[in-house]
């Protein structure tokens, strides 16, 4: 019974105590972080920084539609770092005829975090947005990631990431759970600061990046809890949309996910100080992060300590269970069409995400050099 309860407790409070806890103390705070922001002020210089890695087939596209934003067109700059590509990104990147562009060949293939670290050395603007070349922004995004800087507390902005091309029962159900995860990062921008930032469109302040190490996973994890370390919060700007393509199928966002969650592990361990008593955003890491990885041991509590539950309740509990992951194990041979059926597939294949994960970091199988997943 106590194994029970208690790992029951622990799931519940983690995907669903936390964000309800968030959602009152944000409107405790009477609106968070954006009412308290000062006025927007006027237009400043600002630097698109584009990494990419075997990305021909999309980066011109991409940096026209930078270029094209609703901002001011003498204030914007893009820099694209090609890091060790052996396709046509560099010459697709340098058929766009604009002097506002620079194309750099980063040479031999080295990481993500390696290529933003040269890369923010040739940034001489005050913002910079970081964005990855395979999503598509909205036109108003960089200045309205811009305009939030005008809170002076603020050191970094994350935007928020629209899947579109929900075809499959899979990639519906993902749709979902992405926008559970949209509705927690917003709550916790308005309560103080965003555990971490939506990777393909997210803004900083450059006076405050400080090179970190090459072997870094998650930039968009690793950047923004380092501008916390310096006393600045991380804010939320919810209509500063980046548009990507759903994974449609569960391999590709395993594979996409287990990376995500072992980078996790890695942060986690390299910013230890943030999960001490004192740190702005303990609860939040807590919460968001380390229980989300302890989350599957959790569930072996609730399965195991169901079946010693005193008479009818282990037959209702356990049955339930069953069933669940019946579905779930269903889903690996047969892939679900329906979205409510895809349901416990798509959560197992995130929990077992997270085991992998946390693996993958333990036993240093961790890779630098990322890979595309579609």
């Amino acid at each position: 019974m106590t194994i029970f309860v208690i790992s029951l407790l622990f799931v519940t409070y983690t995907y669903l105590g936390y964000p309800l806890l968030l959602a009152a103390f944000a409107k405790g705070a009477k609106g968070g972080a954006r009412k308290a922001s000062a006025p927007a002020p006027a237009p400043t210089p600002v630097c698109v920084v584009i990494p990419a890695y075997n990305e021909g087939s999309v980066i011109a596209a991409k940096i026209r539609q930078v270029l094209q934003s609703a901002y001011p067109a003498d204030l914007l700059r893009v820099i694209v770092v090609s890091d060790g590509s052996t396709d046509d990104t560099l010459t697709e990147a340098r058929r766009v005829a604009d002097k506002r562009v620079e194309v750099i060949d980063g040479g031999v293939r080295r990481g993500k975090m390696a290529t933003l670290n040269f890369a923010m050395s040739l940034v001489r603007e005050p913002i910079v947005i970081l964005t990855d070349a395979g999503e598509m922004l909205d036109d108003h995004t960089i200045a309205r990631l811009v305009a939030r800087f005008a809170d002076p507390r603020l050191g970094a902005v994350s935007g928020e990431l629209a899947l579109v091309s929900l075809h499959s029962a899979f990639s519906r159900t993902l749709g979902a759970y992405w926008r559970y995860e949209r509705w927690i990062r917003a709550l916790e921008g308005d309560c103080g600061s965003v555990v971490g930032a939506t990777g393909p469109i997210y803004a900083l302040r450059r006076a405050l990046y400080r090179p970190l190490p090459p072997d870094t996973i998650l930039d968009d994890l690793a950047i923004p809890l380092e501008i916390i370390t310096q006393g600045y919060r991380v804010g939320y700007e919810r209509q500063a949309l980046a548009f990507e393509k759903a994974t449609q199928k569960s391999e590709h966002e395993f594979a996409r996910k287990r990376r995500t969650l072992a980078g996790n592990c890695q942060a986690l361990v390299r910013y230890r100080r943030l999960l001490l008593p004192g740190s702005p955003i303990a609860w939040q890491l807590w919460s968001h992060k380390v229980f989300r990885l302890l989350v599957p041991y959790a569930l072996v509590g609730v399965f195991a300590g169901g079946m010693l539950l005193p008479g009818p309740w282990t037959v209702v509990v356990t049955g339930g269970q069953l069933v669940f992951y019946g579905i779930a194990l269903a889903g690996c041979v047969r892939r679900p069409q329906h979205t409510w059926l895809s349901v416990p597939y798509t959560f197992c294949v995130l929990n077992w995400a997270a085991v992998a994960g946390s693996y993958l970091y333990l036993t240093g199988r961790l890779n630098v050099r990322w890979e595309k997943v579609k």
